[in-house]
C-alpha cells in the first residue's frame, strides 16, 4: 500500500494511509470552514504508522500556518498522482 510522508517544520514525520473516500471527498473537499478543514485533515493525519492519534486540537496546535498549507496542497497532489500511476 502506498502511504503519504507527511513532515512538520519541527521535524515530526507522519506515515499516513490512504484515507477513505469519505475523509477525503466528504471531509476534506467539502470542508465548508476552518474547523470542518482542521477535523478533516485530524482524521486523515490519524491513520499513520506511528500510530499517533490526531484530533483538531492537536492540528491547531502543533501545524505552523506553513505545516497546514503544505498539507492542504500537497495531499491532492499525491493522491492524484497515485491515482495516475496505477489506472486500475
Amino acid at each position: 500500500m502506498r502511504k503519504f510522508t507527511f513532515r512538520l517544520d519541527n521535524g515530526k514525520i507522519f506515515t499516513i494511509n490512504p484515507p477513505t473516500v469519505r475523509q477525503y471527498y466528504k471531509g476534506f473537499l467539502k470542508a465548508k470552514n476552518d474547523p470542518e478543514l482542521f477535523n478533516a485533515v485530524a482524521e486523515i493525519c490519524s491513520n499513520n504508522d506511528e500510530n499517533i492519534k490526531i484530533t483538531e486540537e492537536f492540528v491547531i496546535d502543533n501545524f505552523t500556518v506553513d505545516d497546514f498549507h503544505r498539507f492542504v496542497k500537497e495531499l491532492p497532489e499525491w493522491i492524484a498522482d497515485v491515482r495516475n500511476s496505477d489506472p486500475n
